[in-house]
């Protein structure tokens, strides 16, 4: 064969068709993943259009009819105590909430909440009462924690497949229901479970049921949302930053992180590729309660740490409830500090965080102020190191498996994927919050030795939080919930250094939990510049105040906080609180 067969004789092309013959590959190549990643997108779509249509289809009309037929009146049921219900009819109080949760807090309602995902009146309908602790006691489980017959999405779409609908419980939910509790519906959270919202592609955007322009946070919104609103007494969800602490406060009720580890995750999604989710190992997540009362969140430990919940995860430590612990009397010793340096709170949370600490003076307590122990900036800061060690949000975006992150996002994931060359010319244009922290992570992640150091410091901020505890020689350490009320739908991406609060005791491994203390008076709908320190007259600053209008009536809350393993002592401090401010307010937005 001649070679003028094999080899194209350059001389002879034209400029143009040179650049048509290197374009050409180019253009076809760009086509085709932009085709794929079209289709992709379709499929991904189709699949959360499926997991939605499957939901209206279900047949829940002899429950209704059960409700109907005998006259109830879910008002009736709804922010009774946990213990109330255990007296009443297994068939009537499902009947009831289940109408209450279909007909104002599900998808039907238009312009509501839109607090869940699925729903299980039928199933819980025809399920025989069962005798426990939680006997008869309706509740509703995050979508990422595994109930029979349901999907855990954790907001992905790729998780909406029907051949992921789990045949089982995970161990927590069967140790709930081997106690008497019933499962009625499950509540939204966020894409990839890492947002104060509770916003996905599946299932939906969740709104706050005290103003609807608001979020109820994250990632357990939808199960605050439904205790917030009176229709269960407890709901089951999970914190790695706050995503229990976080819309408990928002929504004006109690919420409780326990130390990881005392509860089993067994059974449970998380939101990356294959659940392999390896920073888990530095902050882990942890299962816990949201309630109408601190009594009910006691209740709900109670239940859980059993011989029968250690059996099932040998991973855990046979630690039962401590009763003794719970149940002591005598005078508190405690400390509060007003600001961890980092973000300010606004006036009517520091206003809360006062008035509860001398109610608790009244009562005879020792309460004493301190200064934040260590350095806020740099314990928020190491924090987003952490979590952002993999460089370029590399494990949420394969986690997604196609689908794109939702516009909460997009900060972050800009922040995540700047040029390393550009990050110190950045900083030193952004204010020096933001710029101090996009100094601390890196496009493409970090080396090994680094992610070791990291590791390194969260080891002696944990040594250092034990030490200054004991120094202290207190019951517990109190301090502001979070420095804002609920964010407006569709800020978090801009607003994410206001929760420093919340991901201490994640990084420190405390227990924790937030109580509701007050709300937003019409004169503190403000955040003004010139009571800031200068360091924080920044750009989030802007939105702080661009967050207080029209939060007027809004609930704000207070922290409490104890060593590793002091769950019990925690939740007894949390009571304390409860009892001398006794916030009753309860929200009305929802039912418009």
């Amino acid at each position: 064969m001649s070679k003028d067969y094999l080899f194209i004789d350059v001389d002879k092309i034209s400029q143009e068709g040179l650049i048509v013959m290197i374009l050409l590959p180019i253009a076809t190549y760009l086509l085709v993943q932009h085709l794929q990643k079209t289709s992709r997108a379709e499929y991904l779509r189709g699949l959360a259009k499926a997991a939605r249509l499957r939901r209206s289809k279900k047949d829940h009309a002899k429950v209704f009819e059960h409700y109907k037929s005998k006259g109830l009146d879910h008002e009736d049921y709804a922010y009774l105590p946990l213990e109330d219900y255990s007296a009443l009819p297994k068939k009537d109080v499902v009947s009831a909430l289940s109408y209450r949760l279909s007909s104002l807090l599900s998808f039907r309602k238009k312009n509501g909440v839109n607090a869940l995902t699925e729903e299980l009146y039928t199933e819980a309908f025809k399920k025989k009462e069962k005798a426990g602790l939680l006997k008869n006691v309706p509740i509703t489980v995050k979508d990422c924690i595994g109930v029979q017959g349901c999907l855990s999405t954790g907001g992905l779409s790729v998780r909406a497949d029907s051949s992921k609908i789990s045949d089982s419980n995970s161990l927590v939910v069967q140790t709930l229901i081997d106690q008497g509790a019933i499962v009625l519906a499950r509540g939204n959270t966020s894409q990839c479970m890492m947002l104060p919202e509770s916003h996905n592609n599946v299932w939906g955007e969740t709104k706050n049921p005290w103003d609807k322009t608001r979020t109820p946070g994250g990632s357990s919104g939808g199960d605050a949302v439904t205790v917030s609103t009176g229709c269960v007494p407890l709901s089951v969800g999970s914190d790695v930053g706050g995503s229990i602490r976080i819309p408990a406060a928002f929504c004006g009720i109690p919420g409780f992180k326990p130390t990881p580890g005392r509860i089993s995750k067994l059974g449970c999604m998380a939101p990356r590729l294959g659940d392999r989710h390896g920073m888990a190992m530095a902050i882990p997540s942890t299962i816990g309660p949201m309630a109408e009362s601190v009594e009910a969140c006691k209740t709900f430990c109670e239940a859980v740490w059993t011989e029968d919940h250690f059996e099932g995860d040998a991973s855990l430590p046979p630690m039962t409830f401590d009763h003794d612990e719970y149940e002591k009397k005598g005078k508190l010793n405690l400390a509060y500090f007003k600001s961890d340096g980092w973000f300010e709170p606004c006036s009517a949370a520091l206003r809360g965080l006062e008035e509860t600490v001398a109610k608790l003076k009244k009562a005879g307590h020792k309460v004493q102020e301190i200064e934040f122990p260590g350095d806020g900036w740099r314990t928020y800061q190491l924090y987003v190191a952490l979590s952002a060690s993999e460089g370029d949000m590399k494990g949420f975006t394969l986690g997604l498996e196609g689908e794109d992150l939702i516009p909460e996002y997009e900060q972050l994931k800009q922040a995540a994927s700047l040029p390393n060359f550009l990050r110190p010319l950045v900083s030193r244009l952004l204010d020096e919050r933001r710029g101090s922290l996009v100094n601390n992570s890196r496009s493409g992640g970090i080396a090994c030795y680094d992610l070791q150091q990291l590791m390194a410091d969260v080891l002696e901020l944990r040594k250092f939080w034990s030490k200054t505890y004991k120094e202290l020689g207190v019951d517990a350490i109190l301090h502001v919930a979070l420095p804002l009320p609920a964010l407006k739908c569709g800020t978090s991406g801009d607003l994410t250094g206001a929760f420093s609060y919340t991901l201490l005791g994640n990084l420190i491994l405390f227990p924790a939990g937030v109580v509701p203390v007050t709300t937003i008076r019409e004169e503190e709908q403000a955040y003004p510049m010139e009571n800031l320190p200068k360091n924080q007259r920044d750009h989030w600053a802007k939105k702080a105040s661009a967050c207080m209008e029209g939060s007027a009536g809004m609930p704000m809350s207070v922290a409490v906080m104890t060593e590793m393993y002091r769950d019990e002592k925690c939740l007894r401090i949390m009571k304390e609180v409860e009892r001398v401010v006794e916030f009753d307010e309860t929200p009305e937005a929802w039912k418009e």
